[in-house]
């Protein structure tokens, strides 16, 4: 069976996406592949050259050299193209393999749901360097999350970056891949003897909960990584 995909009635009928993707060919689904791939490494790019997450620059350029200055631009150039690689693989193969592991789906199925997902994410990103770029300036904290309340009232930095990792999108997200992960049904002859069924734990909705607090818990950990002062001190010797 061959099925069109469009990516926006995918998003809003995930159960349809189920049902009429989940056992068939999507046609040219390498092709959509590739071009979230391309699209996310611009969007990555495009943060990285308006200034987004390259703070240390600044410190470079007052206290090292234009060649400095020059290597760490071509630096955080190419970090913005491989972060952006690992990112998006990683929700999209790695995050789809958790999921083949906690549900009975097969894992070609769950790579076309996290192509959806991963469109999200982006589209999250987006729309906060959009905000940024627009009002000049550069927050460590997402609109779209509590971490600017949390700012306001918390003083524990990490507690601050795991609640900015929970964001709007997030609940969207575990929206689409619940009703996705509901509706899909498990061929006969995978597991059964007879008809197609649902094999999916009555927890899932916890799971999949559990499963962006997680990475929520991770990424605030790796915000903790004094990345500016290694690039410092690797671009111009500490000073």
């Amino acid at each position: 069976m061959y099925s069109t995909y469009g990516y926006w009635r995918s998003l809003v009928y995930p159960d349809r996406l189920a049902g009429e993707l989940g056992q068939g060919t999507v046609t040219q689904f390498k092709r959509r592949v590739l071009g979230v791939f391309i699209l996310g490494i611009i969007l990555f790019i495009g943060r990285g050259m308006w200034g987004m997450n390259t703070d240390t620059m600044t410190y470079i350029l007052a206290n090292g050299t234009l060649d400095d200055y020059a290597i760490g631009r071509y630096t955080a150039l190419l970090g913005s193209v491989l972060w952006s690689v690992l990112y998006i693989s990683f929700h999209f193969w790695g995050v789809a393999w958790i999921l083949r592991m906690i549900t009975n789906i097969p894992f070609k199925p769950l790579l076309k749901l996290q192509l959806v997902v991963v469109g999200l994410l982006l589209f999250e990103k987006l729309i906060n360097f959009l905000v940024f770029a627009i009002a000049g300036k550069v927050a460590t904290v997402s609109i779209l999350s509590f971490g600017p309340l949390a700012m306001t009232f918390l003083e524990n930095w990490y507690i601050i970056l795991f609640v900015n990792q929970l964001t709007i999108f997030s609940a969207l997200i575990v929206a689409v891949q619940y009703r996705f992960i509901s509706f899909y049904k498990i061929e006969a002859d995978e597991y059964d003897f007879g008809q197609a069924s649902n094999q999916v734990p009555k927890n899932t909705i916890w799971l999949l909960i559990a499963l962006q607090v997680v990475f929520a818990l991770i990424t605030a950990a790796i915000g903790f990584v004094p990345v500016e002062k290694l690039l410092n001190l690797l671009m111009i010797g500490g000073l």
